[in-house]
């Protein structure tokens, strides 16, 4: 729970910083800084708790004009990464794949623009594992699930030519507290936070 909570107290700095920079210089800067109309975004990362699981996604964002955008992300995580066998135990596969959209606004320094976007989507988790012990009859299990998500995303684009730098960070907003009210349920949140980073280019 630690952890969750360094990641949580993160985030919201982030956001904080950013909103506190841009605050009295957000009108000029906003002549200067170009106005991607569509850009596309592949990055790879990390959920970082409980245990590590790798995340590769690519963010399609579309700036209506520089204050209002629309986003598409899609994610492909690979779970549990870094343990795959344990105790005589297999595992065969265990995914997830997430498609959401958003709405969101941004705000731009001289080099750099901040994207805070509201996001709904679905997603889609399997699951299967194989007991292999040899004292044991071979036994396998697996698990398929679609549910529903949605979350808060931050997303950084650090660069003014067509090629640039990105970073996002995505705080889900369910189970907790969209589902239940139950703070112990937060433990479903903090599994799904991502990290990711990458390089985006402008289209147009």
């Amino acid at each position: 729970m630690k952890i969750a909570k360094y990641l949580v107290i993160s985030f919201f700095f982030l956001n904080l910083s950013a909103l506190t920079a841009q605050i009295d210089v957000h009108e000029q800067i906003n002549k200067d800084y170009p106005t991607r109309r569509l850009t596309i975004e592949p990055a790879i990362g990390l959920n970082p708790w409980p245990m590590s699981d790798l995340v590769i996604s690519t963010l399609v964002q579309w700036d209506i004009d520089k204050m209002l955008n629309i986003v598409s992300y899609t994610a492909y995580c690979y779970n549990d990464v870094f343990l795959r066998n344990f105790n005589y135990i297999k595992t065969n596969y265990n995914y997830t794949l997430s498609q959401n959209f958003g709405i969101g606004t941004s705000l731009y320094s001289k080099h750099s623009s901040h994207t805070f976007s509201l996001m709904a989507g679905i997603k889609y988790d399997a699951f299967k594992e194989t007991l292999e012990n040899p004292e044991f009859e071979t036994v396998s299990a697996s698990v398929t699930a679609l549910s529903p998500d949605f979350g808060l995303m931050y997303s950084l684009k650090k660069g003014k030519k067509k090629y640039f730098f990105n970073y996002r960070m995505y705080l889900p907003l369910y189970p907790y507290p969209i589902k239940s009210s139950d703070i112990f349920s937060i433990d479903g949140n903090m599994a799904n936070i991502s990290m990711e980073f990458g390089l985006g280019v402008r289209l147009k």
